[in-house]
C-alpha cells in the first residue's frame, strides 16, 4: 500500500481554485453539495490535516452523508 503525503501549500492553493470553480457550477439533480458546518479557509485546513481514507471508509462516509441529507429534505417537507 502507497504511503499517502500530505498536500504542500501549492497544492492546497490549487484544490482551494478548483473548489471555487466546482462551486460555481450548477448542480445536476443526481449531484449533492457536501456540508462541511465552517467557513471555506477553516475547511481547507481541516481537510488538509485529515488522515487519509480507505475506500470502505469513504463509502460509509457517503452513505451517511446521504442519509442525512434525505433526513433533512423529508424533516422540511413535513
Amino acid at each position: 500500500m502507497a504511503k499517502s503525503k500530505k498536500p504542500t501549500k501549492e497544492e492546497i492553493k490549487e484544490l482551494e481554485a478548483q473548489i471555487k470553480r466546482d462551486q460555481e457550477k450548477p448542480v445536476r439533480e443526481n449531484e449533492r453539495r457536501v456540508r462541511v458546518g465552517t467557513d471555506f479557509r477553516d475547511a481547507v485546513k481541516e481537510m488538509s490535516k485529515a488522515p487519509p481514507m480507505t475506500n470502505k471508509d469513504v463509502a460509509k462516509w457517503a452513505k451517511e452523508q446521504r442519509e442525512e441529507t434525505d433526513n433533512l429534505e423529508k424533516s422540511t417537507t413535513d
